[in-house]
Protein backbone atom coordinates (compact mmCIF):
# COMPACT_ATOMS: atom_id res chain seq x y z
CA UNK A 1 0.00 0.00 0.00
CA UNK A 2 1.46 3.35 -1.08
CA UNK A 3 1.45 6.47 1.04
CA UNK A 4 -0.02 9.54 -0.63
CA UNK A 5 2.13 12.69 -0.88
CA UNK A 6 2.13 14.71 2.35
CA UNK A 7 0.32 11.86 4.16
CA UNK A 8 1.89 11.10 7.52
CA UNK A 9 2.70 7.43 7.98
CA UNK A 10 2.46 6.06 11.50
CA UNK A 11 4.97 3.43 12.46
CA UNK A 12 3.88 0.16 14.01
CA UNK A 13 5.99 -2.82 15.03
CA UNK A 14 4.68 -6.36 14.52
CA UNK A 15 5.51 -9.22 16.88
CA UNK A 16 4.53 -12.85 17.33
CA UNK A 17 2.69 -14.14 20.41
CA UNK A 18 2.95 -17.80 21.40
CA UNK A 19 1.59 -19.97 24.20
CA UNK A 20 3.52 -23.08 23.16
CA UNK A 21 0.47 -24.85 21.68
CA UNK A 22 -0.28 -25.76 18.09
CA UNK A 23 -3.11 -28.31 18.31
CA UNK A 24 -6.68 -28.50 19.56
CA UNK A 25 -6.25 -30.18 22.91
CA UNK A 26 -3.50 -32.62 21.98
CA UNK A 27 -0.40 -32.92 24.22
CA UNK A 28 2.69 -30.93 23.32
CA UNK A 29 5.37 -33.02 21.59
CA UNK A 30 8.80 -32.50 20.07
CA UNK A 31 7.02 -31.78 16.77
CA UNK A 32 5.04 -28.98 18.45
CA UNK A 33 8.17 -27.09 19.41
CA UNK A 34 9.88 -27.92 16.12
CA UNK A 35 7.05 -26.24 14.21
CA UNK A 36 6.99 -23.24 16.52
CA UNK A 37 10.73 -22.71 16.33
CA UNK A 38 10.64 -23.01 12.54
CA UNK A 39 7.94 -20.30 12.42
CA UNK A 40 9.83 -18.04 14.82
CA UNK A 41 13.10 -18.33 12.88
CA UNK A 42 11.21 -17.52 9.69
CA UNK A 43 9.71 -14.46 11.40
CA UNK A 44 13.20 -13.31 12.37
CA UNK A 45 14.21 -13.55 8.70
CA UNK A 46 11.08 -11.70 7.57
CA UNK A 47 11.83 -8.67 9.74
CA UNK A 48 9.29 -9.00 12.54
CA UNK A 49 10.06 -6.97 15.64
CA UNK A 50 9.75 -9.55 18.40
CA UNK A 51 8.39 -12.67 20.02
CA UNK A 52 6.25 -12.61 23.15
CA UNK A 53 5.40 -15.79 25.06
CA UNK A 54 2.85 -16.30 27.80
CA UNK A 55 2.93 -18.51 30.89
CA UNK A 56 0.39 -20.86 32.45
CA UNK A 57 0.56 -24.08 34.47
CA UNK A 58 -1.52 -27.23 34.72
CA UNK A 59 -3.12 -27.05 31.27
CA UNK A 60 -3.65 -30.53 29.80
CA UNK A 61 -2.76 -29.30 26.32
CA UNK A 62 0.71 -28.16 27.41
CA UNK A 63 0.28 -24.40 27.58
CA UNK A 64 3.82 -23.05 27.95
CA UNK A 65 4.95 -23.39 31.61
CA UNK A 66 8.65 -22.51 31.12
CA UNK A 67 8.93 -19.19 29.25
CA UNK A 68 12.59 -18.46 30.00
CA UNK A 69 13.76 -21.86 28.84
CA UNK A 70 11.80 -21.50 25.61
CA UNK A 71 13.09 -17.97 24.98
CA UNK A 72 16.69 -18.96 25.72
CA UNK A 73 16.46 -21.56 22.96
CA UNK A 74 14.97 -18.98 20.60
CA UNK A 75 17.77 -16.54 21.49
CA UNK A 76 20.35 -18.99 20.18
CA UNK A 77 18.57 -19.30 16.83
CA UNK A 78 17.59 -15.69 16.08
CA UNK A 79 19.46 -12.43 15.61
CA UNK A 80 16.93 -9.60 15.59
CA UNK A 81 13.72 -10.48 17.44
CA UNK A 82 13.16 -8.86 20.82
CA UNK A 83 12.15 -11.56 23.27
CA UNK A 84 9.52 -10.90 25.90
CA UNK A 85 6.90 -12.36 28.20
CA UNK A 86 3.26 -11.47 27.61
CA UNK A 87 2.55 -12.28 30.26
CA UNK A 88 4.63 -13.83 33.03
CA UNK A 89 2.76 -14.46 36.28
CA UNK A 90 4.90 -12.54 38.76
CA UNK A 91 2.97 -13.47 41.95
CA UNK A 92 3.80 -17.16 41.40
CA UNK A 93 7.56 -16.60 41.20
CA UNK A 94 10.19 -16.43 43.95
CA UNK A 95 11.21 -12.88 43.13
CA UNK A 96 14.97 -13.44 43.35
CA UNK A 97 14.71 -16.36 40.93
CA UNK A 98 12.71 -14.19 38.54
CA UNK A 99 15.37 -11.46 38.62
CA UNK A 100 18.13 -14.01 37.98
CA UNK A 101 16.29 -15.80 35.16
CA UNK A 102 15.57 -12.47 33.45
CA UNK A 103 19.20 -11.35 33.71
CA UNK A 104 20.56 -14.60 32.31
CA UNK A 105 18.16 -14.45 29.36
CA UNK A 106 19.13 -10.83 28.67
CA UNK A 107 22.79 -11.81 28.55
CA UNK A 108 22.10 -14.76 26.28
CA UNK A 109 20.05 -12.71 23.81
CA UNK A 110 22.46 -9.72 23.90
CA UNK A 111 20.02 -7.28 25.49
CA UNK A 112 16.85 -8.18 23.60
CA UNK A 113 14.65 -8.96 26.62
CA UNK A 114 11.43 -7.21 27.68
CA UNK A 115 9.79 -8.46 30.85
CA UNK A 116 6.00 -8.35 30.61
CA UNK A 117 4.17 -9.09 33.86
CA UNK A 118 0.65 -9.79 35.04
CA UNK A 119 -1.24 -10.72 38.19
CA UNK A 120 -2.74 -14.04 37.08
CA UNK A 121 -6.23 -15.17 38.02
CA UNK A 122 -6.54 -18.97 37.69
CA UNK A 123 -7.21 -20.54 41.11
CA UNK A 124 -5.43 -23.86 40.54
CA UNK A 125 -2.17 -22.12 39.60
CA UNK A 126 -2.04 -20.17 42.85
CA UNK A 127 -2.85 -23.32 44.81
CA UNK A 128 -0.12 -25.27 43.03
CA UNK A 129 2.51 -22.64 43.88
CA UNK A 130 1.31 -22.08 47.44
CA UNK A 131 0.32 -18.45 46.87
CA UNK A 132 -3.02 -17.03 47.99
CA UNK A 133 -4.94 -15.12 45.35
CA UNK A 134 -5.54 -12.25 47.78
CA UNK A 135 -1.78 -11.62 47.99
CA UNK A 136 -1.18 -11.21 44.27
CA UNK A 137 -1.45 -7.40 44.14
CA UNK A 138 0.90 -6.95 47.09
CA UNK A 139 3.38 -9.37 45.50
CA UNK A 140 3.21 -7.47 42.21
CA UNK A 141 3.94 -4.11 43.83
CA UNK A 142 6.84 -5.44 45.90
CA UNK A 143 8.10 -7.58 43.03
CA UNK A 144 8.49 -4.74 40.53
CA UNK A 145 10.34 -2.68 43.15
CA UNK A 146 12.66 -5.63 43.81
CA UNK A 147 13.33 -6.14 40.09
CA UNK A 148 14.19 -2.49 39.53
CA UNK A 149 16.69 -2.54 42.40
CA UNK A 150 18.18 -5.85 41.25
CA UNK A 151 18.67 -4.61 37.68
CA UNK A 152 20.40 -1.50 39.04
CA UNK A 153 22.87 -3.78 40.81
CA UNK A 154 21.77 -2.88 44.33
CA UNK A 155 22.25 -5.45 47.11
CA UNK A 156 18.91 -6.74 48.36
CA UNK A 157 18.28 -7.39 52.09
CA UNK A 158 16.95 -10.92 51.57
CA UNK A 159 20.03 -12.83 52.72
CA UNK A 160 20.38 -14.72 55.98
CA UNK A 161 18.82 -12.75 58.86
CA UNK A 162 18.07 -9.90 56.45
CA UNK A 163 21.66 -9.44 55.30
CA UNK A 164 22.23 -7.69 51.99
CA UNK A 165 22.81 -10.08 49.11
CA UNK A 166 23.80 -9.23 45.56
CA UNK A 167 21.59 -10.32 42.68
CA UNK A 168 23.85 -11.59 39.93
CA UNK A 169 24.45 -11.56 37.07
CA UNK A 170 23.28 -8.16 35.93
CA UNK A 171 21.22 -8.06 32.72
CA UNK A 172 22.94 -6.77 29.58
CA UNK A 173 20.54 -3.81 29.57
CA UNK A 174 21.06 -3.18 33.27
CA UNK A 175 18.48 -0.82 34.76
CA UNK A 176 17.23 -0.06 31.23
CA UNK A 177 15.65 -3.53 30.87
CA UNK A 178 12.00 -2.70 30.11
CA UNK A 179 9.22 -3.91 32.39
CA UNK A 180 5.73 -3.84 30.87
CA UNK A 181 2.49 -4.61 32.71
CA UNK A 182 -0.84 -5.96 31.58
CA UNK A 183 -4.03 -4.42 32.99
CA UNK A 184 -7.79 -4.27 32.53
CA UNK A 185 -9.29 -2.56 35.61
CA UNK A 186 -8.65 1.06 36.55
CA UNK A 187 -6.52 0.24 39.63
CA UNK A 188 -4.35 -2.04 37.48
CA UNK A 189 -4.06 0.62 34.77
CA UNK A 190 -2.97 3.14 37.42
CA UNK A 191 -0.26 0.63 38.38
CA UNK A 192 0.91 0.57 34.75
CA UNK A 193 1.27 4.37 34.76
CA UNK A 194 3.12 4.32 38.08
CA UNK A 195 5.43 1.32 37.71
CA UNK A 196 5.75 0.19 34.09
CA UNK A 197 7.71 1.11 30.98
CA UNK A 198 4.88 0.01 28.68
CA UNK A 199 1.29 -1.25 28.56
CA UNK A 200 0.33 -4.76 27.40
CA UNK A 201 -3.22 -4.19 26.16
CA UNK A 202 -4.87 -7.52 25.41
CA UNK A 203 -7.98 -7.16 23.27
CA UNK A 204 -10.89 -9.36 24.26
CA UNK A 205 -13.56 -10.57 21.82
CA UNK A 206 -16.04 -7.89 22.78
CA UNK A 207 -18.68 -6.58 20.44
CA UNK A 208 -16.41 -3.56 19.94
CA UNK A 209 -12.90 -4.26 21.18
CA UNK A 210 -11.72 -0.96 19.71
CA UNK A 211 -14.04 0.90 22.09
CA UNK A 212 -12.79 -1.15 25.05
CA UNK A 213 -9.20 -0.31 24.16
CA UNK A 214 -10.06 3.34 23.72
CA UNK A 215 -11.57 3.42 27.22
CA UNK A 216 -8.51 1.74 28.76
CA UNK A 217 -6.19 4.12 26.94
CA UNK A 218 -8.22 7.09 28.16
CA UNK A 219 -7.73 5.93 31.75
CA UNK A 220 -4.01 5.33 31.25
CA UNK A 221 -3.55 8.70 29.53
CA UNK A 222 -5.15 10.44 32.50
CA UNK A 223 -2.75 8.80 34.97
CA UNK A 224 0.55 9.03 33.08
CA UNK A 225 1.19 12.78 33.66
CA UNK A 226 0.63 12.29 37.40
CA UNK A 227 3.79 10.16 37.43
CA UNK A 228 5.75 12.40 35.05
CA UNK A 229 5.20 10.05 32.14
CA UNK A 230 4.68 11.32 28.61
CA UNK A 231 1.50 9.85 27.02
CA UNK A 232 2.86 10.59 23.54
CA UNK A 233 5.91 8.41 24.16
CA UNK A 234 4.55 5.52 26.23
CA UNK A 235 4.63 2.10 24.51
CA UNK A 236 1.24 0.45 24.03
CA UNK A 237 1.23 -3.15 22.78
CA UNK A 238 -2.04 -4.37 21.27
CA UNK A 239 -2.28 -8.15 21.78
CA UNK A 240 -4.84 -10.18 19.83
CA UNK A 241 -5.37 -12.29 16.70
CA UNK A 242 -4.18 -11.02 13.32
CA UNK A 243 -4.70 -13.00 10.13
CA UNK A 244 -4.13 -11.78 6.57
CA UNK A 245 -5.50 -13.72 3.60
CA UNK A 246 -7.20 -13.28 0.24
CA UNK A 247 -10.37 -15.10 1.39
CA UNK A 248 -11.06 -14.31 5.07
CA UNK A 249 -14.35 -16.20 5.20
CA UNK A 250 -12.69 -19.35 3.88
CA UNK A 251 -9.92 -19.32 6.50
CA UNK A 252 -12.36 -18.28 9.23
CA UNK A 253 -14.72 -21.16 8.53
CA UNK A 254 -11.95 -23.70 7.80
CA UNK A 255 -9.89 -23.33 10.98
CA UNK A 256 -9.74 -19.88 12.62
CA UNK A 257 -13.17 -19.75 14.27
CA UNK A 258 -12.63 -23.22 15.72
CA UNK A 259 -9.15 -22.30 16.97
CA UNK A 260 -10.33 -19.12 18.68
CA UNK A 261 -13.35 -20.86 20.23
CA UNK A 262 -11.00 -23.48 21.66
CA UNK A 263 -8.71 -20.84 23.18
CA UNK A 264 -11.65 -19.01 24.76
CA UNK A 265 -13.12 -22.25 26.09
CA UNK A 266 -9.88 -23.28 27.81
CA UNK A 267 -9.45 -19.89 29.48
CA UNK A 268 -13.09 -19.84 30.63
CA UNK A 269 -13.00 -23.36 32.05
CA UNK A 270 -9.76 -22.89 33.98
CA UNK A 271 -10.86 -19.65 35.61
CA UNK A 272 -13.69 -21.46 37.41
CA UNK A 273 -13.06 -22.47 41.01
CA UNK A 274 -13.29 -26.18 41.95
CA UNK A 275 -16.84 -27.34 42.54
CA UNK A 276 -18.36 -24.57 40.43
CA UNK A 277 -20.25 -25.39 37.21
CA UNK A 278 -18.26 -25.18 34.00
CA UNK A 279 -19.39 -22.66 31.39
CA UNK A 280 -20.93 -24.06 28.20
CA UNK A 281 -18.57 -24.56 25.30
CA UNK A 282 -18.52 -21.88 22.64
CA UNK A 283 -20.01 -22.75 19.27
CA UNK A 284 -17.49 -21.51 16.65
CA UNK A 285 -20.42 -20.67 14.42
CA UNK A 286 -21.55 -18.00 16.88
CA UNK A 287 -18.28 -16.06 16.73
CA UNK A 288 -18.30 -12.88 14.68
CA UNK A 289 -15.25 -12.46 12.45
CA UNK A 290 -15.55 -8.67 12.62
CA UNK A 291 -14.60 -8.84 16.31
CA UNK A 292 -11.15 -10.04 15.27
CA UNK A 293 -8.44 -8.80 12.91
CA UNK A 294 -9.05 -11.43 10.25
CA UNK A 295 -9.24 -9.86 6.82
CA UNK A 296 -7.48 -9.08 3.56
CA UNK A 297 -4.11 -7.31 3.89
CA UNK A 298 -5.49 -4.01 2.57
CA UNK A 299 -8.43 -4.07 4.95
CA UNK A 300 -6.16 -4.93 7.89
CA UNK A 301 -3.96 -1.93 7.10
CA UNK A 302 -7.01 0.34 7.06
CA UNK A 303 -8.36 -1.09 10.31
CA UNK A 304 -5.02 -0.83 12.11
CA UNK A 305 -4.61 2.74 10.89
CA UNK A 306 -8.09 3.53 12.23
CA UNK A 307 -7.14 2.05 15.60
CA UNK A 308 -3.94 4.10 15.66
CA UNK A 309 -5.95 7.25 14.99
CA UNK A 310 -7.74 6.67 18.32
CA UNK A 311 -5.17 4.77 20.39
CA UNK A 312 -1.39 5.29 19.93
CA UNK A 313 -0.49 1.60 19.70
CA UNK A 314 3.21 1.18 19.02
CA UNK A 315 3.27 -2.60 18.59
CA UNK A 316 0.90 -5.25 17.25
CA UNK A 317 1.42 -8.57 19.08
CA UNK A 318 -0.59 -11.40 17.51
CA UNK A 319 -1.18 -15.09 18.19
CA UNK A 320 1.11 -16.55 15.55
CA UNK A 321 -0.11 -20.17 15.72
CA UNK A 322 -3.72 -20.46 16.88
CA UNK A 323 -4.43 -24.03 18.03
CA UNK A 324 -5.37 -26.36 15.20
CA UNK A 325 -4.12 -24.15 12.35
CA UNK A 326 -1.75 -26.03 10.01
CA UNK A 327 1.93 -25.11 10.08
CA UNK A 328 2.06 -24.15 6.40
CA UNK A 329 -0.93 -21.82 6.85
CA UNK A 330 0.84 -20.14 9.78
CA UNK A 331 3.97 -19.55 7.71
CA UNK A 332 1.83 -18.18 4.88
CA UNK A 333 0.18 -15.72 7.26
CA UNK A 334 3.56 -14.54 8.53
CA UNK A 335 4.75 -13.95 4.97
CA UNK A 336 1.60 -12.02 3.99
CA UNK A 337 1.75 -9.83 7.08
CA UNK A 338 5.44 -9.10 6.49
CA UNK A 339 5.07 -8.28 2.80
CA UNK A 340 1.61 -6.72 2.60
CA UNK A 341 0.76 -5.27 6.03
CA UNK A 342 3.98 -4.36 7.85
CA UNK A 343 5.24 -2.38 4.87
CA UNK A 344 2.46 0.18 5.35
CA UNK A 345 3.70 1.07 8.86
CA UNK A 346 7.46 1.42 8.35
Amino acid sequence: METKPNEKRQTLRFSLWSDGRTTLGQPVTMETYKELIDEIVRADQLGFHGLWVSEHHGFQDGYLPAPFLFLAHVAALTEHLRLGTNILLLPLWPIRLLAEETAVLDLLDAGRTTLGLGLGYIPHEFAAFGVHLKHRKKRMEAGVTYLRAAFRGEPIPDGQNGASLVVAPLPAQGARLPIYLGANSEPAIERVARLADGFLAAAFPAVNFEQELKERWSILKSYLPKYDRDPSNFPVVLSMHLWACDDPERDWNTFLARAIAYQLDVYAQLSVSPGQPQPPKIDPGTLDRSRFLVDTPDNLVKRLQAIQSEIPISEMCFWSHPPGVPHDAVVGNLERIARQVMIAFR
